[in-house]
């Protein structure tokens, strides 16, 4: 068992840091690491005390940290911690993941919007809703960009509003073409052309054409560049953004391995998601948010880089070359 003064001096060290404003807020996953290690409850206590941590759990939450060996009493706390801002509402800004890379970037959503194929008013997945909301990043002045969610995690960002009125409603154009997918017959994610150039396909099995997810400009692969330190193209954009709905889609509708983004250093996060995903007990809709929650902060953050730029080592792979 962990030295119970050891366990008190690291808790003090923790008040000092957050009256000098140096603490850092204590994530599940940090309360699952103190108590693998035995650390005492009035320790971790009193580090989400001074951490001013926040934690939203859900139900099927509660379950998971006990079998990792969380006491109730810590649950309890926990439960108690709740986000200020854990429901977004019209006019309400909230803070979403923010890159440790680049601290400029981070989501801000007033609303989320959410669109989908049969009613208009919502996609849900077994893994959670496919939605869009603004992104605000850093070096942008008042251009708008758009981020695609499933289950609030980060899918991919728009910031060029190719052939539509504005990036808003390109958002919302490739949100409701995933929830038409989404309920469609199995197929795959894989680039194909247009008249606008590359693309974003879905190939639906036994169906004639294909659907179109989304066209990919030379805009879209310039803004990807800026961000990524690496050459981007229209091409090598849709490949990548077609192997990353294709993970996130056998991760939340298949229940199966992610591989296409198995090679990429980043990639590993949704191998780690998926482990996570697997041993959750839990069918609904925040399965995936929950099983995310349950990261470590580097897979974390590995999630978000997946999203904002093109990983330095992708490449393009055989089911693109084939078409």
């Amino acid at each position: 068992m962990v030295n119970t003064r050891a366990g008190t001096l690291m808790a003090g060290l923790f008040v000092a840091l957050s009256f000098s404003g140096q603490a850092t807020a204590l994530t599940v996953y940090d309360i699952i690491q103190l108590s693998e290690k035995n650390y005492r409850d009035d320790d971790i206590l009193a580090l989400i005390k001074a951490t001013d941590s926040a934690f939203g759990l859900k139900a099927g939450d509660i379950t998971r940290l006990m079998e990792l060996g969380v006491s109730e009493n810590v649950i309890q706390a926990m439960l108690k911690a709740v986000p200020e801002e854990a429901v977004a509402t019209p006019g309400k800004v909230y803070q979403g993941y923010t890159s440790a890379a680049d601290p400029s970037e981070s989501a801000t959503a007033p609303s989320e919007h959410v669109v989908t194929a049969q009613s208009g008013s919502g996609a849900v997945l077994a893994g959670g809703r496919i939605a869009y909301a603004p992104f605000n990043e850093s070096g942008v002045g008042r251009h708008h960009h758009s981020v695609v969610t499933l289950a609030g995690l980060q899918l991919l960002i728009l910031r060029d509003e190719g052939s539509f009125s504005s990036v808003a409603a390109r958002a919302a154009a490739v949100v409701k073409r995933l929830g038409e997918v989404a309920v469609a017959n199995p197929g795959t994610f894989r680039t194909g052309h247009t008249p606008e150039g590359d693309a974003v396909m879905f190939y639906e099995e036994n169906a004639q054409n294909p659907t179109t997810i989304l066209n990919v400009s030379h805009a879209d692969a310039r803004a990807y560049q800026r961000r990524s330190g690496r050459t981007v193209t229209s091409a090598l954009l849709a490949a990548y953004w077609s192997d990353l709905l294709s993970d996130y889609w056998s991760i939340a509708l298949n229940s199966t391995t992610p591989l296409r983004l198995s090679d990429v250093h980043e990639g590993e996060a949704l191998n780690a998601l998926f482990e996570q995903w697997s041993k959750s007990a839990d069918s609904g809709a925040s399965r995936l948010a929950d099983a995310s929650q349950l990261l470590p902060p580097q897979a974390q953050q590995h999630l978000l880089q997946l999203a904002t730029r093109v990983p330095h080592d992708f490449t393009v792979r055989e089911p693109h070359r084939q078409k």
